[in-house]
């Protein structure tokens, strides 16, 4: 019994990382079963990233109609953007705002830290644990800033830096502070399956966070492949399904920045 709904995916036409056209991710949604789907290209601002594409709102905007058009009457196609790092570019920020989408989500995807440590102490006795710790305590000190600044839907693959680093964060009290501001300023998590895909044993978040996130009072999640190429879209949603229902959270999509409730269009009969 498949779920029918995706909604984080990429593609190459604007968001530089993916691999397949918009076209393709849509007719490969509808060979899966899908019945809706919603694209979030990515929208950054920072320079360092060396795969960025500048988004044209403009054009974005038009591809989705002509999707709409072609596809429309075997899928939903929900118009989103992933916005990088927001709180370090506000003006930009602010100017995304004023568009039209049905999502808007926030992640974080790099981090500037400083790697300096003493040689004799403690830190370089292993030099790698070192890095990796400093990386989450940045990554952390970013999430409090994002969620802080608010405005957007959904923050995107929070705990996203495990898919690479292969280890948690051992710190945990400031993961209670960014539920509650989280909660407070009404974003929600999404179930984001991509780590599985990757190697790592659980979703981002995992258990840990997303009950975090439920004694804060969050109760509504989004699920989605963050697939940037045809194969990986809605894979190991199984996975994130019994993972919602175990936690007893509710699913569901956005359009037009209002979240809607998925119980009745979950599953559909084979």
């Amino acid at each position: 019994m498949p779920y029918i709904a995706d909604m984080h995916l990429h593609s190459v036409d604007f968001s530089g990382d993916a691999v397949d056209k918009m076209k393709d991710m849509c007719l490969g949604a509808i060979d899966k079963g899908l019945k809706m789907i919603c694209f979030t290209d990515h929208v950054d601002f920072n320079p360092h990233y060396d795969d960025s594409i500048p988004f044209d709102a403009e054009r974005y905007s038009r591809m989705i109609e002509e999707m709409r058009d072609a596809y429309g009457d075997n899928i939903r196609i929900l118009k989103g953007v992933e916005i990088g790092e927001p709180h370090l570019y506000p003006r930009e920020y602010e100017e995304i705002l004023r568009g039209e989408y049905d999502l808007v989500m926030a992640s974080i995807h790099y981090v500037n830290i400083d790697l300096g440590f003493h040689w004799t102490g403690n830190e370089g006795k292993n030099i790698f644990v070192y890095g990796v710790d400093r990386i989450w305590h940045r990554y952390y000190e970013d999430l409090q800033a994002l969620v802080k600044l608010g405005g957007f839907d959904v923050l995107g693959h929070f705990d996203n830096p495990k898919r690479y680093l292969m280890r948690e964060s051992k710190e945990t009290d400031v993961l209670e502070e960014i539920m509650a501001v989280l909660v407070k300023n009404g974003i929600i998590l999404e179930i984001n399956t991509s780590s599985l895909r990757r190697g790592y044993p659980e979703t981002c978040p995992d258990r840990k966070v997303l009950e975090l996130y439920r004694a804060a009072g969050g109760s509504r999640l989004t699920l989605g492949s963050d697939a940037h190429a045809v194969p990986d879209i809605a894979g190991d949603f199984d996975y994130g399904i019994k993972l919602a229902i175990e936690m007893e959270m509710q699913l569901g999509y956005f359009e037009q920045r209002l979240f809607y409730p998925l119980s009745e269009m979950i599953y559909e009969e084979r």
